[in-house]
């Protein structure tokens, strides 16, 4: 019996551990929307900059990654003015599909162009490797989401 007890406080300790979310900091949120403005801006240069691996049909994947950036800098706001954990685990499911939809686009399109076959297999690998790594952020975080707000498991 004691040992029963034993593993149910350590099944305890792991899933509260697994709901335990960061304390948030403010400089980080500002930080973010800083980088996030650098990064709107370096993407929309991009091609305009003739970078001679990347080619025209990045234009293709624009859209895409003006929206999660902008998305990823209107989080960040909001993450200024009102911070919640139920609201940051919802708008980071909503970031982590953007960010799955940009991966999948670069994939797609493929807007790259490499003098090695290597490279070119080695970066779609990559972004293969990143999809599936972002479905499961995907899923981590809705769990989290379902298991503290609507099953109320205590992350404390």
């Amino acid at each position: 019996m004691n040992e029963e007890s034993n593993n149910d406080s350590k099944n305890s300790l792991s899933l509260k551990r697994f709901l335990k979310d960061k304390e948030p900091k403010k400089p980080e949120f500002i930080v973010a929307i800083i980088v996030n403005i650098i990064f709107l801006y370096v993407v929309n240069n991009l091609v305009s900059w003739n970078i001679s691996f990347i080619t025209a049909s990045f234009n293709d994947v624009l859209w895409i990654f003006n929206i999660s950036i902008v998305a990823n800098i209107l989080a960040n706001i909001i993450y200024l003015v009102y911070f919640s954990d139920w609201l940051r685990s919802i708008i980071q499911v909503v970031l982590n599909i953007l960010g799955f939809l940009v991966v999948y686009y670069l994939y797609v399109v493929f807007p790259f162009v490499f003098g090695s076959s290597w490279i070119t297999y080695g970066l779609k690998f990559a972004l293969i490797v990143a999809m599936i790594a972002l479905v499961i952020a995907i899923f981590v975080e809705a769990l989290k989401f379902i298991l503290k707000y609507i099953i109320k498991v205590e992350a404390k």
